[in-house]
């Protein structure tokens, strides 16, 4: 008897590792929290998911949230490029990123205007504040 139960407990927790190890992964758009910024790259929302939530956030119009949708598009291609050809260690990886992100920020403010864009920074900063705090409280 004392040989099937410890057969039992041994099959359980191999099943248990098993199953503890299968790749987790979020479904398209799922923005995931991360504990520290040198964790890796954060997983972001779809240009469409971040254009619903700004146009939620700022009462966009319909023809202002497809703009922005599509700069975000346009301007998450070159990211993604910019990635891939800079490595995060370079020394000159930030300043050439906030140019992009500069960039970004000067297209949007000619879509939604100056006073929907000052509203939408103090969001974001907001949030990078927010963030930074439950980052600091792990």
């Amino acid at each position: 008897m004392k040989k099937y139960a410890k057969l039992v407990l041994a099959s359980l927790f191999l099943f248990s590792m098993n199953a503890i190890a299968q790749e987790q992964t979020l479904p398209p758009g799922k923005i995931i929290e991360t504990k520290s910024i040198n964790q890796g790259p954060r997983q972001q929302g779809t240009p469409q998911v971040r254009a619903e939530s700004m146009a939620k956030d700022l009462g966009l119009t319909d023809v202002e949230k497809a703009k922005v949708q599509a700069l975000f598009e346009k301007h998450d291609a070159i990211f993604a490029k910019f990635r891939s050809e800079v490595s995060r260690d370079s020394p000159d990886f930030r300043e050439r990123f906030k140019v992009l992100r500069d960039a970004q920020d000067k297209e949007l403010e000619s879509i939604i205007g100056t006073e929907k864009f000052q509203t939408w920074q103090k969001l974001r900063a907001e949030r990078r504040q927010q963030m930074n705090n439950n980052n600091n409280n792990k």
